[in-house]
C-alpha cells in the first residue's frame, strides 16, 4: 500500500476528536473491531532520532514522523486496546488486542515501539493520564519494563519487530 491508500484506509476506520483523557486529539473507532483486526497503519518520513513530541520508533536509531492520518494522534494507555505489528516495509500496524467498540478511543502502550526515552522528550516529565485501573502513573519505554514484562511482551509478540529480537 502506498501512503495515500494507507491514509484512505485509516480514514475509513477511525475519526479524530479531543481525547477525554486530556491528551489533546485522539483517534476513535468508526466501527466495531474484533480482536486481531487491523485498526490503523502507520507511515511517514523516516528520521534517525527521537523527537521531543510525536515520533514513532521503528528500529534502533530510526523513527518516523506521523501525520494526522498516519499515527500522529496515537495515544498511550497502560492497558491498550491495540498492539503493534511491524509490516515488511518496517512501519507499524495497530491491531485490535481485544474487541473494540465503535466510538472507543484507540490507543497502544508506547513501550511497544520506544526502546528508551532520550533527553528532552515529553514522556520523561508528563504523567500518564490513561485512567486505566492498572495505570503506573508514567509512560514507560521498553527499557523501563521489568524482566517479567519483557518476557511476556516477547512471548505474546505485542510490539515492534526490532524489540522482539532483543
Amino acid at each position: 500500500m502506498n501512503q495515500k491508500e494507507i491514509i484512505d484506509m485509516n480514514k475509513e476506520n477511525v475519526y479524530t476528536r479531543k481525547s477525554k483523557n486530556s491528551y489533546g486529539f485522539a483517534y476513535f473507532a468508526k466501527k466495531d473491531f474484533k480482536k486481531g483486526e487491523l485498526v490503523m497503519r502507520g507511515i511517514g518520513k523516516i528520521i534517525d532520532h527521537q523527537t521531543s513530541h510525536c515520533s514513532v520508533q521503528i528500529k534502533h536509531n530510526r523513527h518516523y514522523l506521523p501525520t494526522k492520518w498516519t499515527g500522529k494522534y496515537w495515544n498511550h494507555s497502560c492497558e491498550s486496546n491495540t498492539y503493534v505489528k511491524t509490516r515488511p516495509d518496517g512501519f507499524p500496524d495497530l491491531i485490535a488486542l481485544r474487541n473494540i467498540k465503535k466510538d472507543e478511543e484507540i490507543n497502544y502502550s508506547y513501550w511497544m515501539t520506544e526502546f528508551m526515552w532520550t533527553k528532552g522528550v515529553d514522556e520523561l516529565w508528563i504523567k500518564c493520564m490513561c485512567g486505566s485501573k492498572n495505570c503506573v502513573g508514567r509512560i514507560l519505554s521498553y527499557s523501563d519494563l521489568s524482566p517479567e514484562k519483557k518476557t511476556d511482551f516477547k512471548k505474546r509478540m505485542l510490539g515492534s519487530q526490532y524489540l522482539l529480537t532483543l
